[in-house]
């Protein structure tokens, strides 16, 4: 059969298909790569009796790409961080005197509801998804919700928020 490089230059057309086959968006050359060294573990392989090179070839690049996915998604789902809302739980919500304070005086003519909603948006980071399940009502609302405080806010104080 020919030389390695002569069968890489040849398939490498059907690599690049097979990467957009699988939908890949990110890291290209790694999977590059590993169509490439599925290849070459084929063509090492390869026995001319079984049949044609080609198909053998399509479904060892094909399988190694998803593969090679599949390496991808379980290392993202073990060892990437979790969302904020999940570290809130090791993290200690207290503020220090001074914060707490100052935050008391620009809040002081908002009621005890809007305080507390402006706390848990801006001090405690949750989004408006979980918030309008926590107030009952739609995203849209928490939003305009949230800018008519901080205008009132915003016109009772001389603080610059």
């Amino acid at each position: 059969m020919y030389q390695f490089e002569e069968v890489l230059t040849k398939y490498e057309p059907m690599i690049s298909a097979s990467i957009r086959k699988c939908r890949i968006y990110k890291n290209h050359e790694q999977y590059r790569q590993t169509a490439r060294i599925a290849l070459w573990q084929a063509w090492q392989k390869y026995d001319s009796a079984q049949g044609d090179f080609t198909p053998y070839a399509y479904r060892c690049i094909h399988g190694s790409i998803l593969d090679e996915l599949k390496r991808e998604i379980r290392y993202e789902a073990h060892y990437q961080p979790e969302e904020d809302s999940q570290l809130e739980t090791y993290l200690p919500m207290k503020l220090d005197n001074e914060i707490a304070n100052e935050l008391e005086g620009l809040l002081n003519n908002i009621e005890e509801q809007d305080r507390q909603f402006l706390i848990d948006y801006y001090i405690r980071g949750f989004g408006y998804e979980e918030l309008s399940v926590k107030y009952g009502t739609s995203v849209v609302a928490l939003k305009r919700r949230r800018g008519r405080l901080i205008k009132r806010v915003r016109e009772n104080n001389t603080v610059k928020i």
